[in-house]
């Protein structure tokens, strides 16, 4: 059971640091600055795979794939040829990710919407319990990975690596990050735009320092940041909120970068 000092501290940090004017911080600025839920839901999942490193770097690197993209994520996916969209991204570069990725993955999203009309219906097409959801995640990150493989023709791990698996053990935070802004409700944070999903079957994004921070309130005692830690950390959550636990994760990562910066002072 979570004690009660430790709920009253979670909703302390929640009433603190789960306000818009911490999103500077946060990849997820950039795609609050799209209007439409079909741009964003695009634009969310390239800010979602990019999201490892510090955070000027991957906000810088978002915003040059959309600018390459001409700020039209649906029209560039589905209008764009992949040869074309490998020659405008030559030379990009985001730590192990390059170029070729990113026209796979936006080729493959195109793929997506030509078929489904969205992420979110093909999201849901793997989706058909609510209680395991570590399945549904897993199903989209394998076709995820056999869309590029088919439309590059070989097995490219570097892409891969933008889609770990809770198979091989990963905690998944960026895919749980992207699942947590679209199916959370429009709250000046999250977007909101999946609709008839629950955010009860969420799973946090574990990072440092999201580990760091569980930790530190009992909320976890695994050294190893991996699928089982974020599974033991949202069971937690749950006892302090059912309906929405990773109404935390925004405001704990804030905490947690806060706390970081002391240490290191």
């Amino acid at each position: 059971m979570v004690p009660e000092n430790i709920k009253n501290k979670l909703e302390s940090i929640y009433s603190l640091y789960h306000d818009p004017a911490y999103l500077s911080m946060d990849p997820l600025q950039c795609v609050h600055s799209f209007e439409s839920g079909s741009q964003k839901e695009i634009a969310g999942l390239i800010c979602a795979v990019l999201a490892y490193g510090r955070f000027e770097i991957i906000i810088r690197n978002c915003n040059r794939v959309f600018e390459i993209m001409n700020r039209k994520p649906v029209e560039f996916v589905r209008e764009t040829g992949f040869k074309e969209k490998l020659s405008l991204l030559n030379g990009f570069k985001h730590r192990f990710n390059d170029g070729f990725d990113i026209a796979l993955l936006l080729e493959s999203v195109g793929e997506i919407i030509n078929e489904y009309g969205s992420i979110e219906t093909f999201f849901k097409s793997f989706h058909k319990d609510e209680q395991y959801f570590k399945v549904t995640i897993s199903m989209f990150i394998q076709e995820m990975r056999s869309r590029a493989s088919k439309i590059c023709g070989f097995r490219k791990k570097s892409f891969e690596y933008l889609f770990p698996s809770p198979q091989s053990g990963s905690a998944c935070k960026r895919m749980n990050m992207y699942f947590r802004w679209m199916i959370r409700k429009d709250d000046g944070i999250d977007l909101g735009i999946w609709k008839n999903l629950p955010s009860s079957m969420l799973i946090i994004p574990v990072d440092t320092h999201i580990a760091q921070t569980a930790r530190k309130f009992g909320l976890s005692k695994r050294k190893s940041v991996d699928w089982v830690m974020a599974e033991e950390i949202t069971l937690k959550l749950r006892e302090v909120d059912y309906e929405d636990p990773v109404r935390f994760d925004f405001s704990l990562c804030r905490e947690g970068m806060v706390n970081f910066r002391k240490d290191a002072a």
